[in-house]
């Protein structure tokens, strides 16, 4: 991402000098037109092509992942200030400055805004959307700075779900001067499990049987809505409709036993066991 900066310590043009002899023209430095820097600072040697230049840092670099202009005119100072008399180059040209970064990943901090969420408001499944009504920016940080995301200074508005946060990533410098602020709203989600065929009565779920689905809990607010882990093996208890949301009402332990069926009944005490025919005196499922 190009971006360009406007703050004083990037700004700077420089002269040239041309009336000099084709050998020393031949050696002398000469201003590049782009330079590509990793750390907080920029030198001669960054912005200049030739020999044995400083390195000791003369400008502020731009902040990770960005670029930013120098005007000539500041190079061409700082290179007379360091003995540098003659320096080849267009006298009204700038140099553009890009700094590497380590790009954050979009995921983690994803993650770890969701988890900030979940912890300060107790939201099991958190969704959100950014103010912005867009995705998150590119976010960089410097070389060498390995830290994962860390999202803190939370703050929660209950009523709306509105939320602001800050972004930052331990021992980043850039990160720490200037936090990334995080602006949105919270989505309080819930999975919910849906059929996906008309089930009868008594019918035991299969996998194939429901799908799984997310909502605002807004959206289903007053039912009563089981584990969709824990379906499989369970029964409808009347008959169900596809696209059906199924609810604790509506499902029970499979009926292994019908009211009035013929049933086995079997009486142990000690060594002596006893099986006799029976009937069953109401309906009933496993461990009834």
């Amino acid at each position: 991402m190009i971006k360009k900066l406007t703050r004083p310590f990037i700004i700077a043009t420089f002269a040239a000098f041309f009336a000099l002899p084709s050998f020393a023209l031949a050696s002398a430095p000469f201003l590049k037109r782009s330079a590509i820097v990793s750390g907080s600072t920029v030198s001669l040697a960054d912005l200049v092509d030739g020999e044995n230049l400083p390195t000791d840092g003369l400008f502020q670099a731009p902040a990770p992942g960005q670029s930013g202009m120098i005007r000539a005119s500041r190079i061409v100072e700082a290179a007379q200030k360091a003995g540098i008399k003659t320096l080849l180059g267009d006298a009204t040209s700038t140099v553009m400055v890009t700094r590497h970064g380590r790009k954050l990943d979009v995921a983690a901090i994803d993650t770890a805004i969701k988890q900030a969420i979940t912890a300060k408001g107790e939201i099991d499944q958190p969704e959100y959307a950014l103010s912005s009504g867009t995705a998150l920016p590119d976010i960089f940080v410097e070389d060498g700075v390995q830290g994962s995301p860390i999202v803190s200074d939370l703050k929660m508005d209950r009523s709306s779900l509105s939320f602001t946060a800050i972004l930052t990533v331990r021992d980043s410098v850039s990160l720490t001067k200037e936090p990334f602020r995080l602006e949105g709203k919270i989505a309080d989600i819930v999975t919910i499990a849906v059929t996906t065929r008309e089930i009868a009565k008594n019918d035991v779920f299969a996998a194939g049987d429901f799908r799984i689905e997310k909502r605002d809990r807004k959206a289903v607010t007053g039912l009563n809505l089981p584990k969709p882990s824990l379906l499989i093996g369970q029964a409808a208890k009347i008959e169900l409709a596809a696209g059906l949301v199924i609810t604790d009402e509506l499902v029970t332990r499979p009926m292994l036993v019908e009211k009035g069926m013929a049933v086995s009944v079997t009486y142990s005490a000690g060594g002596l066991r006893l099986t006799l025919r029976g009937k069953a005196n109401e309906a009933g499922g496993m461990g009834d």
